[in-house]
């Protein structure tokens, strides 16, 4: 317990050891290795946020895409679907006498 008390004094003592109010301020602060890691962390989140808005840009755009060609693809469902039934009632409609457009004027029956 004494040396450090020796060792206390010492140091208050000791002409390097910086006595005046400013000269301490001075000496406390992380110094020039602490602005180096804090820009170097201030440009690895810049890096960060610029990645994370172009890959949440791309996820909705592809969502969007998606949502656009299962609505196309739907569209040529249902284009199908009345494709299919014109021509059914196109082929059922010669041996009723009724044209597919519901005008008469088909193949008369004998």
């Amino acid at each position: 317990m004494q040396t450090l008390l020796a060792l206390y004094l010492n140091a208050a003592t000791d002409p390097a050891v910086p006595t005046t109010e400013e000269d301490r301020f001075r000496d406390i602060g992380p110094g020039f290795a602490g602005f180096v890691a804090t820009a170097a962390m201030v440009i690895v989140v810049i890096f960060l946020i610029v990645d994370m808005t172009r890959r949440i840009r791309r996820i909705r755009y592809e969502s969007e895409a998606q949502l656009k060609q299962d609505q196309l693809a739907d569209l040529g469902q249902e284009e199908a679907a009345e494709r299919e039934a014109l021509a059914d009632a196109a082929l059922e409609a010669p041996a009723s006498g009724v044209r597919a457009d519901g005008e008469p004027g088909g193949t008369p029956r004998a």
